[in-house]
């Protein structure tokens, strides 16, 4: 979603702020960034509902994530196909699958509302 600060504690500590001006902050930064192909994301308009939407839809990218309190929705994306991925609810419980699935059968753990990138299976599927 952009550039952002991260805590030197990282991984015990994952708090981030926003980057606004080069400086930390808890402001939304109307540059957000699309997950995939990292072009700036736009608020939908009021009437048309809370999302965000690729600034890149006409050349092929047509990623729109939903508001949560004036900001978009984490995006993701998979490091095995490039799609992005989607929370689900399976029979374990959440987890972040691939888009692109069954082409590509990427899966990974939810932890705080984001997929475990650090836990990856000795085989992946």
């Amino acid at each position: 979603m952009g550039p952002f600060w991260g805590c030197t504690d990282f991984p015990k500590c994952r708090t981030t702020l926003n980057d606004v001006d080069g400086r930390p902050s808890e402001q939304v930064d109307e540059q957000y960034r699309c997950p995939l192909c990292t072009r700036r994301m736009v608020r939908a308009a009021p009437d048309k509902g809370d999302y965000w939407f690729c600034s890149g839809y006409a050349k092929g990218c047509s990623v729109t994530l939903a508001d949560i309190e004036g900001r978009p929705q984490p995006g993701f994306k998979c490091p095995d196909c490039g799609a992005l991925l989607a929370k689900r609810e399976g029979k374990n419980g959440e987890f972040w699958g691939c888009t692109s699935y069954p082409d590509c059968k990427s899966t990974f753990n939810n932890v705080n509302d984001r997929p475990d990138f650090d836990f990856l299976p000795a085989k992946r599927p």
